[in-house]
């Protein structure tokens, strides 16, 4: 019994001593690991393994190696990736390809390494070998910048493929030749890339497969051959790509009043009826088209055209009738560049003034009314620090459908005085030929926008202390309005130029900032 307790003592010993676990007392490790020995060795020649492994100094995690760690040239089934899920001090790559003759192979571990004990991070760890005799040397540099996205992608991938063999469908099915990923500030580095002619691709590629998904990844392009060596900077423009126009929804809100959910750009959307009607006008949202109509009949049937395509809906008669809503579009406080406006829940048609009360220290204030698309804007000589109030009465507002504003609204809102304000001068070197935009960005939305054409100095006034962005974008057709690029089409997205650096407005300061705009 004795020589019994004393064997299971001695095996409690040993498994506490052989368990890996975080030591206790002592400073915090914030060292990572180290590699100590790889197989192949960095920089070897004439590998002809179906395997790579690194050896470390400690106990090691591999960390979403599928997505953290790149392989250029990209292999056509992913590997195997060793430990998963527990820690190890060797770290495997087994692959189901064979390796290409010839090739020079650059592993990027990235963030995948980390000590199992505190998690420090072992970063730009690389290995290269070659399958032939020598290694190759070349490197290809740029800045990769991202266009009219809503939220930064997080991660660019850059490909080259051999331009000479290079068709735009490869794109869809096929990995480029090298591979490599921009740093969070838009900056790439291709290393130990052979002699040739390639093309360039920037994808946001999403689901890390290496290929383009079209409409649901960005995409950016070099136009011609870039020929290796070169000591040239590439800038390239990564832009989503305008969807196919289709028609998502169709959906009839009340007895004259559908809406329409759909893709690609609205001006390409046309309605065709099947009987002639009073009235009819539309309203675009975002990705919704709002179609308002007045008509004789309790059956209607239209058809949506776009491009060679038609979607038919009949109308049903509906008992909810169009009921008439309107608001003033005005803030609790105003900057003196915004628009009041008035609008309604349909298309406003007429505005009586005579039943506009616009008044400041109880005193009638002159203002001109011009209708805008189914809304009213009113404009009136303001006074900064000033307060205002507005009243519409009774029947002051008609509806599209000839619906009468039945209750009296009102609301008040004020101008801060201008010392409030800051005020932001921007000196362009050389600026663009073409009509051009200037937004200023706040918390990544357009809070200002103005238009100019060969101006060097523009002044932005009354701007509410803050921290902004710049954007200056080329209108090269003069169609106001961004245009993104199409691959297929070889056609580039208009140019955007979008410094990093935030601009900090004060109130009652002038900031002066100058810019050198890229080519």
């Amino acid at each position: 019994m004795r020589k019994i307790l004393a064997l299971w003592s001695i095996l409690l010993l040993f498994l506490a001593c052989a368990r890996v676990g975080r030591p206790t007392g002592g400073p915090k490790d914030t060292t990572p690991p180290k590699l100590i020995q790889s197989i192949p060795e960095p920089n070897a020649t004439n590998f002809k393994g179906q395997e790579v492994v690194l050896y470390f100094d400690e106990y090691v995690i591999l960390k979403n190696p599928q997505k953290n760690i790149l392989i250029s040239p990209p292999l056509a089934h992913q590997p195997v990736f060793k430990p998963a899920g527990i820690a190890s001090k060797t770290v495997k790559i087994i692959f189901h390809d064979t390796l290409q003759p010839q090739t020079t192979y650059l592993i990027n571990f990235g963030e995948s390494i980390t000590d199992y004990n505190e998690g420090n991070i072992l970063k730009n760890l690389q290995l290269v070998f070659s399958t032939g005799k020598h290694i190759d040397s070349l490197t290809l540099s740029g800045h990769v910048s991202a266009l009219h996205f809503a939220k930064p992608p997080k991660k660019i991938m850059l490909g080259l493929y051999d331009y000479n063999n290079f068709s735009d469908s490869l794109i869809f099915h096929q990995k480029p030749y090298y591979v490599t990923i921009a740093d969070k500030m838009g900056q790439f580095k291709f290393t130990h890339l052979k002699q040739g002619y390639y093309k360039l691709i920037a994808l946001d590629d999403e689901n890390a497969n290496y290929t383009y998904q079209q409409g649901k990844e960005g995409i950016g392009f070099i136009p011609q051959a870039i020929n290796i060596p070169t000591d040239s900077l590439y800038n390239v423009s990564l832009f989503k790509e305008y969807p196919p126009v289709s028609i998502e929804k169709i959906e009839q809100l009340s007895r004259h009043h559908f809406n329409v959910e759909y893709e690609g750009l609205l001006d390409s959307l046309h309605l065709k009826w099947d009987m002639p009607i009073h009235k009819f006008t539309l309203q675009p949202y975002p990705k919704k088209a709002g179609f308002w109509y007045e008509a004789d009949t309790d059956s209607l049937k239209f058809h949506i055209v776009y491009g060679h395509k038609s979607k038919s809906y009949r109308r049903k008669r509906l008992d909810k009738k169009d009921s008439l809503l309107v608001s003033i579009k005005s803030k609790g406080t105003m900057n003196p560049v915004d628009t009041l406006f008035i609008t309604g829940n349909q298309p406003l048609q007429k505005l009586d003034t005579n039943l506009v009360m616009l008044t400041s220290d109880s005193l009638p204030v002159d203002f001109k009314s011009i209708h805008l698309k189914g809304k009213f804007a009113l404009f009136f000589d303001h006074k900064l620090g000033k307060s205002y109030q507005l009243q519409l009465l009774p029947k002051a507002v008609t509806g599209f459908l000839g619906t009468k504003l039945k209750d009296s609204i009102s609301t008040s809102f004020k101008f801060p005085p201008k010392e409030k304000y800051g005020t932001l001068s921007i000196h362009l070197l050389d600026p663009p030929d073409t009509l051009f935009f200037i937004e200023i960005l706040k918390n990544g939305k357009i809070y200002r926008q103005t238009k100019t054409q060969k101006q060097q100095d523009i002044v932005i006034p009354y701007l509410l202390p803050g921290k902004y962005k710049i954007r200056i974008i080329s209108d090269l057709n003069s169609n106001n309005k961004w245009d993104s690029g199409n691959f297929l089409h070889h056609q580039l997205p208009e140019p955007v130029f979008e410094p990093n650096v935030p601009i900090e407005i004060r109130a009652n300061w002038d900031i002066n900032q100058n810019y050198q705009l890229e080519n």
